[in-house]
């Protein structure tokens, strides 16, 4: 058996689904407002996962152009039944207050990489559905979310109903089937031994989280809970490593051993507050029956571990899955391409994602430039449409980056380089843009000159600019910057020249979910951009990107270094 470690797929990875076929183990996580559009992941071990597909298609229906911060589609729930894979979501366009704005959609797919069927909104009554099959029937299930101030109270119950056959509407009227006065989620039923298991997220999806079973003989309850107390929390041990645990989806190895999927975050510690910049990560745990049938963790209690036994693999080994060093996206340890692995060889692919618009090559082209990711600029840093901005998730709280950069900025609302991004309301960007000589406007036509600066963003302080360096106009640069922990610091140099830093230690801690006082969900990324607040004609290329994770080093007490930044190699030709 292998042995596994959680988290099995680090980095912004929430609201795990998982489903087995044959051999294969299917996991999608929920993407918000980015794209690609839920991300499916596959793996013969539940170790090693390489990425298998997402929603492809049809994604300018999922309609994310405007919509809010951690807005988008929420916790899908991949299914296989008649041959086919069904997935269900909830694009959520707006929340935050008493109303909930959202619409919940049915597809299928002969394969995860697709092509799926257009997307049938089945209900709009709440969210984090997923898909009962049991004896050619097929049953949606969902939280349901109650607006009224003097009613049910907001998350309201769970509710069941009835599909056709296709799964294209409902054939029934929703039912709840079970309400309780804590706050429910997340709601998956299986069937075991002749009992209905009704599986539930609880406590909201911060330090409170946890999931919750329950079963009955009947489908439709009432449902009695497991008198242990929640299969899996860490909300009474805040110096657990895998803190958040909750949301999860169950699996059975071909063994008929279960396995639960589910959500976690680790955590840095500053002045006695919590901060998970890695967003929710994806764990799983062992599962075992009790004498009278109810579902526990192996290791007993409820505590997630960090090291579980998996399943059988299976027999005899394939090369498909080769196990050699590489991040939970897919990649090599240091990727120095904008590439992915879908095949499209026009713009970039997983494991890089994109803002609210799916890739394209009229603003992402890799055959523009061969060789090079150009970028036509789009709004700003601070817009909810259009943003040109191509990232990919970190899965290491300690990584080296860099980029090679060639741009011609012409005006000031035109710029291009590397940012750290959480969302509108909190990132750290190095640019390039042009400034005016001597700093303020004069009278007659100003003189220009290209500068590299840094923008931060935070939803406490606002926009702030540190630092402004002259470069050469013509130039190309190499931008670069060192994560460590809670600290971030950005350098630059010419192309195989010596390194210099540029502005101060940034608190990277800002780009965690629990910073600030809005609810936050997606987790932090790191990649490049392009503005042009003019006539969106800039064009900005970008070569020779690097991603080099360290080790995670997130500890329940530990604080950086005083100087926690090595110099980085200089790069020579040919290094690549």
């Amino acid at each position: 058996m292998t042995a596994l470690t959680n988290p099995i797929l680090p980095g912004f990875s929430p609201d795990p689904s998982i489903v087995r076929v044959d051999d294969w183990y299917y996991l999608a996580n929920s993407s918000f407002e980015w794209f690609p559009a839920v991300p499916i992941h596959r793996s013969k071990d539940l170790q090693t996962w390489e990425f298998a597909g997402s929603f492809r298609g049809h994604e300018d229906s999922l309609g994310l152009q405007g919509i809010q911060d951690s807005g988008g589609v929420w916790a899908p729930s991949l299914s296989w039944a008649d041959g086919t894979f069904w997935l269900v979501f909830t694009v959520v366009t707006g929340f935050g207050g008493p109303h909930k704005d959202m619409d919940t959609y049915v597809t299928r797919a002969p394969e995860v990489s697709g092509p799926w069927t257009t997307p049938c909104r089945v209900t709009t009554t709440g969210f984090d559905p997923s898909l009962f099959h049991h004896e050619g029937r097929h049953w949606l299930l969902n939280m349901e979310w109650d607006h009224r101030p003097n009613a049910r109270g907001r998350f309201a119950g769970i509710n069941l109903q009835e599909l056709d056959p296709d799964g294209t509407t409902t054939s029934s009227e929703p039912r709840t089937i079970h309400r309780r006065k804590e706050l429910i989620e997340g709601p998956n039923i299986y069937f075991f031994d002749g009992f209905f298991y009704l599986m539930l997220a609880e406590g909201g999806t911060g330090s409170n989280h946890g999931i919750a079973m329950m079963r009955s003989r009947d489908l439709f309850g009432p449902y009695a809970e497991d008198p242990h107390g929640p299969v899996l929390t860490s909300r009474d041990k805040p110096t657990h490593a895998l803190q958040k645990a909750g949301h999860g989806e169950i699996v059975v190895d071909q063994d008929g051993d279960p396995f639960l999927v589910h959500l976690a975050s680790r955590w840095l510690e500053k002045k006695g507050r919590q901060y998970s910049i890695l967003g929710r990560e994806t764990c799983v745990q062992r599962l075992t029956r009790t004498d009278d049938q109810w579902l526990r963790l192996e290791n007993g209690g409820w505590h997630p571990a960090i090291r579980v036994k998996g399943p059988t693999p299976p027999a005899p080994p394939t090369a498909e899955l080769v196990p050699t060093p590489r991040d939970a996206q897919g990649k090599a340890e240091s990727e120095s391409s904008f590439s992915g692995n879908d095949g499209d060889v026009a713009t970039v692919s997983w494991p890089w994602n994109t803002l609210r618009r799916p890739a394209h090559q009229d603003w992402a082209s890799l055959t523009q430039r061969p060789g090079w990711l150009r970028l036509r600029g789009g709004t700003s840093t601070d817009s909810l449409r259009d943003q040109s901005l191509v990232a990919r998730r970190l899965t290491s709280t300690s990584l080296d980056v860099s980029v090679l950069i060639e741009a011609s900025p012409k005006n000031y609302g035109q710029s291009a380089g590397l940012i750290f991004y959480y969302n509108t309301d909190s990132y750290f960007y190095l640019r390039t843009t042009v400034a005016e000589a001597d700093g303020r406007l004069t009278a007659g036509d100003p003189q220009y000159e290209k500068v590299l600066e840094i923008y931060e963003k935070d939803p406490v302080t606002g926009l702030q600019a540190h630092d402004r360096v002259v470069v050469p106009a013509d130039t190309p640069l190499r931008l670069i910057a060192s994560l460590r922990d809670h600290s971030l610091q950005f350098s630059w140099s010419h192309p195989y020249g010596r390194e210099s830093l540029i502005g101060p230690l940034l608190n990277s801690l800002n780009l965690s979910d629990d910073h600030g006082n809005k609810l936050r969900f997606t987790g932090a990324f790191v990649g490049v951009t392009a503005q042009d607040l003019r006539d969106r004609t800039f064009t900005a290329d970008f070569h020779e990107f690097t991603y080099s994770p360290w080790t995670p080093s997130i500890t329940s007490s530990s604080l950086p270094p005083s100087n926690p930044f090595r110099r980085c190699t200089t790069r020579g030709p040919g290094s690549d």
